[in-house]
């Protein structure tokens, strides 16, 4: 019986010496960073060939580290700097809708869906909006109506 306490004991230890690595004394912890990035509406680009728009971020702190053993999340954020704050995750679908006027002055609304979502690689952030059906509003010279302004914060944790 002591033998397999003893064992046990040992086994104990050595699980709780492998799995944290002490540096300078400091406790095991993980490492995360935080940060906010924002999209004004004149900056989104569109992408004529995938029919989005897209804000590129350059993000040195995801390089291949992180990339391949860490975790990486980003959350759209409304509301920002008020009591009222709050987070939803990405991919989002946003449900909208949309007052048409055709050649003939009649006007209807149109349904359609804004999917904003997002591609990670070494180095930087992508988040990418799109509208079902490709249905993008233009303006009166006939350009096309970039989405609003966007808040996010990106999540990295390692």
């Amino acid at each position: 019986m002591k033998k397999y306490v003893l064992m046990s004991l040992v086994a104990l230890a050595m699980i709780g010496m492998t799995s944290c690595e002490i540096h300078n004394g400091e406790e095991c912890r993980f490492h995360a960073t935080s940060k906010y990035l924002a999209v004004d509406s004149h900056e989104w680009k569109y992408d004529q060939d995938n029919m989005q728009y897209y804000a590129h971020f350059d993000v040195p702190e995801l390089n291949s580290n992180v990339y391949n053993y860490g975790n990486y999340s980003l959350h759209r954020v409304y509301a920002v700097g008020t009591p009222d704050e709050y987070q939803v995750g990405l991919p989002q679908s946003i449900y909208m809708i949309e007052n048409v006027t055709d050649a003939a002055g009649n006007t209807s609304e149109y349904y359609y869906t804004q999917g904003v979502d997002y591609r990670v690689g070494i180095g930087y952030v992508e988040i990418q909006v799109t509208n079902s059906d490709y249905f993008y509003t233009e303006d009166a010279q006939g350009y096309l109506v970039p989405p609003e302004r966007m808040d996010f914060h990106l999540q990295l944790i390692w």
